[in-house]
């Protein structure tokens, strides 16, 4: 009797499903930037956060550009997007984009991209100020020994 429960349990049980997967084409509309050195240099493999206009403490989106700067996002809501991308060497470019109603880029607006090179600033700076003191040392201690 226990043998033809067991087998009853084993056998004549319904077939597990796990959660599917799958794709499909989409005709959402989306916004794609190009980024770029002031040198013409594509900004390939670089780091990217988008922030939404309803939430600009948590990223909307993340990745990384393509091999030519390239990186798309669609957008959920309108207004000011801001989309930052750092290539982890001191280059950060900041854009700040504005999606109409219709959750595309207003037509009217040009794509401005802001440089922030902050930290290449404040660090050849210090490094100038720095090389600047230690050669006034080195000649200073040069001529108090002679």
């Amino acid at each position: 009797m226990l043998n033809k429960i067991i087998f009853l349990l084993l056998f004549l049980t319904g077939t597990a499903n796990a959660h599917g997967v799958g794709y499909k084409n989409s005709d959402l509309k989306a916004v794609p930037l190009e980024f770029f050195y002031s040198t013409g240099e594509k900004m390939s493999y670089c780091d990217v956060k988008i922030f939404s206009p309803v939430d600009n403490k948590f990223t909307f989106q993340t990745g990384r550009t393509d091999l030519n700067g390239r990186f798309s996002f669609i957008p959920d809501v309108n207004g000011k997007w801001l989309i930052i991308v750092n290539d982890g060497q001191g280059h950060q470019c900041n854009a700040e984009l504005e999606i109409n109603s219709n959750l595309n880029l207003n037509s009217e607006q040009d794509i401005k991209i802001n440089n922030n090179n902050n930290n290449n600033l404040i660090l050849n700076s210090v490094l100038g100020v720095s090389i600047i003191f230690n050669l006034a040392f080195i000649i200073k201690k040069r001529y108090a020994h002679k």
